[in-house]
């Protein structure tokens, strides 16, 4: 998770620079302790502490709670520059016109953005139990994959409750953790063998 660090950083450093210096040095406070808590994260904290994530910033613990209200403000500040970063990827307009080879690019296209988020979604799938802010995010993640997927579907497919409900589990992050992680594949096998369920489960479909 290392680049995602990096990733967080360059965005949250690509604000147009303020004139005025004390907005640059708030602006300053909040990249260092948004990296903070990612590196931390990285480092295998699931739940970085507000005086752990002031001391790997730098920063005062007075300082993290005058720019975050809570914890869960900062998981809230990461999410949104996760989104921002990667929803580009995830929402740009199919190549093809065929629903099923649709489905291969979007198992493509979520690859690319497992394969760079991992480690955080990993930790905040279980971390949300204790979090409103975490389990709200998560619920709205799985309601807009469901929908990305239900609109590639035909009709006929989505109103067939078993096969689309194999399909969500065959493009979903689980399926992809499964084998890219537990199994050890590459990203490439990974999206190959999603790809070959996928179109196991589809084979038979005439739409």
């Amino acid at each position: 998770m290392a680049k995602q660090s990096a990733a967080i950083r360059k965005l949250t450093q690509a604000n147009k620079p303020d004139p005025d210096g004390r907005r640059q040095r708030s602006q300053a406070s909040r990249t260092k302790i948004i990296t903070a808590f990612m590196e931390l994260m990285e480092a295998g904290d699931p739940s970085p502490s507000a005086a752990r994530v002031a001391e790997q910033a730098g920063v005062g613990l007075r300082s993290v709670f005058r720019h975050f209200d809570d914890m869960d403000s900062i998981y809230a500040e990461v999410d949104r520059l996760l989104n921002q970063q990667w929803r580009p990827v995830l929402s740009k307009p199919y190549e093809s016109a065929d629903w099923r080879d649709q489905l291969i690019e979007l198992i493509e296209r979520r690859a690319e953005v497992n394969e760079n988020i991992s480690a955080f979604r990993l930790i905040t799938m279980f971390a949300r139990f204790h979090s409103v802010q975490l389990m709200e995010n998560y619920e709205r993640l799985m309601k807009n994959e469901a929908d990305a997927l239900n609109a590639i579907l035909p009709k006929s497919v989505q109103r067939d409750k078993r096969r689309s409900g194999a399909i969500l589990l065959a493009t979903s992050f689980d399926s992809w953790r499964l084998f890219r992680h537990d199994q050890g594949l590459s990203n490439k096998q990974t999206i190959e063998t999603m790809a070959q369920i996928v179109n196991d489960i589809i084979a038979h479909i005439n739409d």
